[in-house]
């Protein structure tokens, strides 16, 4: 309970640390629009698409911390797994090695072993056919790079945000011809 109730209030210093962060590199990104320094621009705003997944991750994190915490009673009464609470555990279990900001998760991840056994802990960490762990946490810890649709949109809105008259049809150009060019598999 303690842990989870860590992690939660970690949780909030990183998401305004993070926030604060995302403004920043955002107005960095408008500084090299302006510019025109469009290829900086694209390479940066992969990285604001990270910390937004990260701390879209964190909101679910904390949720989770939140469903569990007020459950702890049933958690505590019940030898396995309570159903309504699969999704909540199998998640917290999956974002622990994921997020190393918040070391509390591991902790918990090993009470969960203990309490759930190790194959329990193994299928949500290797998100094995109905391990239960979130769809959206998957997604948003995945490591995978930006389509260029997202790179492209994100850049838009941080034009827009920053009242910058930039014309988006050579990045555009640029996206589709990368596009192109991995279907074509040159």
């Amino acid at each position: 309970k303690t842990l989870l109730r860590l992690a939660m209030s970690r949780i909030k210093l990183l998401r305004n640390r993070r926030e604060l962060q995302v403004r920043g590199m955002r107005r960095e990104i408008a500084n090299l629009l302006q510019t025109g320094q469009e290829p900086s621009a694209r390479i940066r705003v992969e990285h604001i698409f990270r910390e937004q997944n990260i701390m879209a991750a964190y909101e679910i994190v904390e949720l989770f911390c939140e469903l569990v915490v007020v459950r702890l009673p049933i958690i505590e009464s019940q030898k396995q797994c309570p159903l309504d609470l699969k999704e909540a555990i199998a998640s917290l279990i999956f974002a622990a090695p994921r997020c190393s900001d918040l070391p509390e998760l591991l902790e918990v991840r090993g009470l969960f072993a203990v309490k759930y056994g190790k194959e329990f802990v193994a299928s949500a960490g290797e998100l094995r056919p109905d391990c239960g762990v979130n769809r959206r946490i998957i997604e948003k810890l995945s490591v995978r790079a930006p389509s260029g649709e997202v790179k492209l949109k994100l850049l838009k809105e941080i034009a827009a945000e920053h009242n910058i008259e930039w014309d988006a049809s050579e990045t555009e150009a640029e996206l589709t011809k990368q596009h192109e060019d991995l279907l074509v598999g040159s």
